[in-house]
């Protein structure tokens, strides 16, 4: 029995100059923590080999467009940029600049309206080139000079001014080179869809990289003012000529 009670019999707590001399680092530490009355600081030990991890730097955020550019849509310039130059050859087979065109608005104060449309004599095509030659007279009052821009050669544009008897400059961007610097090129759908064609027809129409129809209007020191992505032809003339306040 008496040895049952000396196994059951707690020892004694160590004292506080017992602990600061025990070979546990937590033991020592709690009789200094004890001594001094600051709180019992956590004792660590490091792991045998261990390497400090350095926090990876941010990724750079990328340059371009902050939004995703949506089918159909130019997308690569937009208000204050400053708008790529270009030389290309014209219907009558001259040949106009930026640098030109922006020499002939300076005379007028005003601006440049640079239309890119996807094909001479096609009918949304042939909608809106007529309707900038019926509003080009107001437009040039206003001081706006105004070129249509498209990949076609330049026999089919001289048809196609000849054709419309279209007033202002038509060139020749074979290959899209300048359509491309503008954004006026990307995905679009193959083949033409409708506003009452069901979504499911719209999601199931195979999409292709082509050229796309875009309006961008420039101040007379090549930047740029406005931009119109996605260009409805029907009425798109007269919605610009109302976005420009002469009307």
């Amino acid at each position: 029995m008496a040895n049952a009670k000396r196994s059951n019999h707690k020892s004694a707590p160590k004292s506080t100059a017992a602990k600061a001399r025990s070979g546990n680092p937590a033991v020592r530490a709690e009789a200094k923590a004890a001594a001094t009355g600051s709180p019992h600081p956590r004792v660590t030990r490091p792991k045998t080999g261990a390497v400090a991890k350095v926090a990876p730097k941010p990724a750079a955020r990328p340059k371009g467009p902050a939004i995703k550019p949506k089918l159909g849509h130019a997308h690569s310039l937009t208000t204050g940029d400053k708008a790529p130059p270009f030389t290309l050859t014209t219907s009558d087979g001259g040949r106009t600049s930026l640098t030109a065109l922006r020499k002939a608005a300076k005379e007028h104060h005003r601006g440049i309206i640079i239309f890119f449309f996807t094909k001479a004599g096609s009918k949304t095509c042939t909608t809106e080139a007529v309707d900038f030659a019926r509003a080009y007279p107001a437009l040039q009052k206003a001081g706006y000079e105004v070129i249509g821009i498209s990949p076609d050669n330049r026999t089919d544009l001289a048809k196609f001014k000849a054709d419309h008897k279209l007033p202002y400059t038509l060139a020749s961007d074979s290959g899209s080179k300048v359509a491309r610097k503008y954004g006026a090129y990307g995905k679009t759908h193959k083949y033409p869809i409708t506003a009452t064609m069901p979504d499911q027809f719209h999601a199931i129409v195979p999409k292709i990289e082509a050229p796309l129809r875009a309006t961008f209007v420039l101040d007379a020191d090549g930047h740029i003012e406005q931009v119109v992505p996605a260009v409805q032809a029907k009425g798109h003339v007269d919605r610009l000529r109302k976005r420009l306040k002469l009307v």
